[in-house]
């Protein structure tokens, strides 16, 4: 009789730990559900927004190549651009360095560069190695020397400019014959004389030590 008294204290005490185990592996359960909703809650959360794919530095000309998209969560008041405004942004000018991965805003990009009164932008297509052998960067600084055609015997080669600051490099596409487009700042008058002198000859652009510093 006080054997099975004492058996029946034991069969309790294993139903409770059973029940302990079942309500533990409920709870595990339902933490599990409430986390997958978490996570596709915040997977609808995500924008898709613009990003920088490559460095592109102030001044420079954004191209289509420069841009990706990506999906990210954003907490409210985070300034961007959503992937529906990537055409109106190639061919604008980046008013701020632009790193890979970099998030964009309208505060990213101008309609053209910072010019003071007075100045001007003009750009030049030139080939490699008649810019620096391509190592001219936005912010640089170059001397523009001007040569005449083989066939003219009355000019010489002459220094136009011994110090212009460069506004923005990029390289031309195919459909403008390759190369780059360099946009150089100058006063209106400059301006003429440099389209000048590249209807009457061919231009090079200098690099100077220390540009860019």
């Amino acid at each position: 009789m006080q054997t099975a008294q004492g058996a029946i204290p034991r069969g309790a005490a294993r139903l409770r730990r059973i029940d302990l185990r079942v309500a533990v592996g409920i709870l595990l359960m339902l933490l599990a559900v409430v986390g997958a909703m978490a996570i596709v809650s915040r997977a609808r959360d995500r924008v898709p927004v613009l990003v920088a794919a490559r460095a592109v530095e102030q001044g420079d000309v954004i191209k289509s190549a420069d841009l990706r998209i990506e999906s990210i969560s954003l907490s409210g008041g985070v300034a961007h651009l959503t992937e529906d405004r990537r055409d109106a942004v190639v061919g604008k000018v980046a008013s701020e360095r632009l790193w890979p991965g970099k998030l964009l805003s309208s505060a990213s990009v101008a309609d053209s560069p910072d010019l003071p009164a007075g100045y001007a932008a003009i750009s030049l297509a030139l080939k490699t190695e008649r810019a620096a052998g391509g190592a001219l960067r936005s912010g640089d600084r170059v001397a523009v020397i001007a040569s005449p055609t083989p066939d003219r015997t009355d000019s010489t080669t002459t220094i136009l400019f011994t110090s212009v600051p460069v506004l923005a490099v990029r390289e031309a596409e195919t459909a403008e014959g390759g190369g780059l487009i360099v946009t150089l700042r100058l006063r209106l008058e400059e301006a003429r004389s440099l389209a000048q002198a590249r209807a009457q000859g061919t231009l090079d652009l200098v690099l100077l030590s220390g540009a860019g510093e």
